[in-house]
């Protein structure tokens, strides 16, 4: 099924901790989605893709191992393999979504899940921020968790404090 956000607001006051990075190419969802979450250019996260062993020409696929790495050497950020998504209430904080998978091709499309725990007068909610650059802009941040099927997640947490003396 083809995700088509209907583009519900955030709460009024709210500014997302992540500024939205867009893909520039047909494969390059996953690296926009860590250039969003790193706070890091696409040109500085595909560097360093190239770096860890992704091919700089060609064709390329970015598997877990390789968003792992990149989310941990551009920010200490740690992530899981992928885990078969079961309900958006089981989700952590921060993950990152594979939608529109085909389970032919076993391939998808990633995007940026935040959810924000309630403090103060702001109530709990969730939010996707869609890298894809074919989207209407409106439609780049959006609580319509209904208009897209997760198939798998990616968590992704800060790196635990270092233990001292």
């Amino acid at each position: 099924m083809a995700s088509k956000p209907n583009n519900p607001k955030l709460p009024e006051g709210f500014q997302s901790p992540f500024n939205r990075v867009p893909m520039e190419d047909r494969n390059s969802d996953s690296l926009a989605c860590v250039a969003t979450l790193t706070g890091r250019s696409l040109a500085d996260v595909q560097k360093l893709a190239v770096q860890l062993g992704l091919p700089a020409y060609g064709p390329y696929f970015v598997d877990g191992a390789m968003i792992a790495k990149m989310l941990m050497n551009l920010s200490g950020l740690v992530a899981t393999n992928y885990k078969e998504f079961t309900s958006y209430a089981a989700l952590p904080d921060v993950a990152l979504l594979l939608v529109d998978y085909d389970e032919n091709t076993e391939l998808g499309r990633h995007m940026v899940w935040h959810h924000v725990r309630a403090n103060g007068g702001l109530q709990s909610f969730s939010y996707l921020i869609d890298v894809a650059d074919w989207i209407d802009p409106k439609d780049h941040i959006t609580t319509a968790l209904t208009d897209f099927e997760p198939a798998y997640y990616i968590e992704v947490t800060q790196r635990p404090a270092a233990k001292g003396k």
